[in-house]
Order: structure tokens, then C-alpha cells, then sequence
């Protein structure tokens, strides 16, 4: 099984997430970021039978949701245990998500096709690194932790990070909101303890994305 190797590694929980700057924020439940749905990816051709599809290039609803390597959701219905990076009930015969095989060194960047500037994210959360349970679940392990950042014609606008101190469990309504907008963000998903410490192994699903805030109800 293609699959990433980690220590496993449990934090305690003191921080939820440290901020560069205070543009954008991070969020973890759903409604938090998104509250006006503009566009959307839900993967849906990124199922098993498209393993090894480019997501180089991936659009998706006029979205572009790019990062190095090629899809890889799982090896169907006939090969248990699934591979399921967010502990959540799934049928895998048509799961469908967005995940780099075998993870990789580059940034997941979200962004529009048209330059609309985005003010709020969304997504199912979740990554590929191993739990050392090979009885149970064995992958999306709760210990990995979320990099980003927000940017502005090029220039980085505001960053942090999301776990592992408090934990951040795979399954989360991850967010980002920032009322000025953002023209990207980008992600990556690593582990204390890996053996390549630069590789991330980001997994994501139901991509929800607002570019404007919700009008004023009369």
C-alpha cells in the first residue's frame, strides 16, 4: 500500500492556533467561516477508478485547487481496509477526495480562475498519515498539524497554524475567513516526527467557498 510512515506523536492542548497576523482567522466548525456558499468542489471525479489523475491543474467550479503530484483516494471496495483520511462512515465504492498520492513537498493553493478575491473557506479535513492501527483505521492520524497562508497579489498576508497543540482531529470543518478577501491560500498538513520532515500529506473534501459577505437582510 502506498501510504506515509510517521512517529506518532501526542501533544497537549494549550494553543489553538498561532496567527502572524490578525487578517485571517482559522476556524473549526461548520457555519464558522462560510455563511454564503459562492462556489464548491466535492471531487466527485476523483474517485478510486481516476486514481493517478493530475492534481496539478485541478479546477473545479471555477475553483483551482493545485498542488504537486496526482489524486488518489483508495483502492476500491475490493482491497480493505479503505483508505479513509477522516474517520468518517464512507462507501467505498464511490468515496471521491482530494489527496496527493503519497503526499508531497508543495503547498496546497486554493484560489478562484476569474481573480474574484475569496473572503471565507471551508472543507472536510482530514490527511493521509498513518495511525499505526492496522487492525482499525490506519490512516488520518489526529496528532498532524495545518500550515497556511493568505495572500494578496503574491504577497503573503497573514499565516499560521492549526494543531497539533490542541489536537486537530481528522473529520474537522477546517476554515478561513478574512473580511478584506485573500486571492489565495495555501496549505500544507505535516507531523512531528516524520521521517522527511517537509513532506505534508493534506486530504480534503466538500470545498465550500464565499467571495463576498452575505447582504444585509432588510
Amino acid at each position: 500500500m502506498r501510504l506515509i510512515n510517521s512517529i506518532l506523536i501526542v501533544g497537549a492542548c494549550f494553543v489553538f492556533s498561532h496567527h502572524v497576523t490578525a487578517a485571517t482567522i482559522a476556524t473549526r466548525w461548520a457555519g464558522s467561516a462560510v455563511t454564503s456558499i459562492d462556489r464548491s468542489a466535492t471531487f466527485d471525479g476523483l474517485d478510486y477508478i481516476h486514481n493517478g489523475t493530475s492534481i496539478s491543474d485541478y479546477t473545479e467550479d471555477s475553483l483551482f485547487i493545485g498542488t504537486d503530484g496526482d489524486s488518489f483516494s483508495g483502492r476500491g471496495p475490493a482491497f480493505p481496509p479503505y483508505f479513509n483520511p477522516f474517520h468518517i462512515p464512507m462507501d467505498p465504492a464511490t468515496q471521491a477526495f482530494y489527496f496527493p498520492d503519497e503526499g508531497n513537498r508543495d503547498w496546497v493553493t486554493i484560489q478562484t480562475t476569474d481573480s474574484q478575491k475569496i473572503i471565507a473557506v471551508e472543507f472536510l479535513y482530514g490527511n493521509g498519515w498513518t495511525t499505526g492501527d492496522i487492525y482499525g483505521v490506519p490512516w488520518g492520524n489526529d496528532n498532524a498539524f495545518v500550515e497556511w497562508q493568505t495572500l494578496n497579489d503574491g504577497v503573503v498576508v497573514s499565516s499560521g497554524q492549526v494543531g497539533p497543540n490542541p489536537l486537530l482531529p481528522v473529520g474537522t470543518i477546517l476554515g478561513f475567513y478574512d473580511p478584506d478577501g485573500f486571492d489565495q491560500l495555501l496549505m500544507k498538513c505535516r507531523i512531528a516526527g516524520s521521517v522527511i520532515p517537509e513532506l505534508q500529506a493534506l486530504a480534503m473534501d466538500n470545498l465550500q467557498v464565499q467571495l463576498s459577505e452575505t447582504p444585509a437582510q432588510p
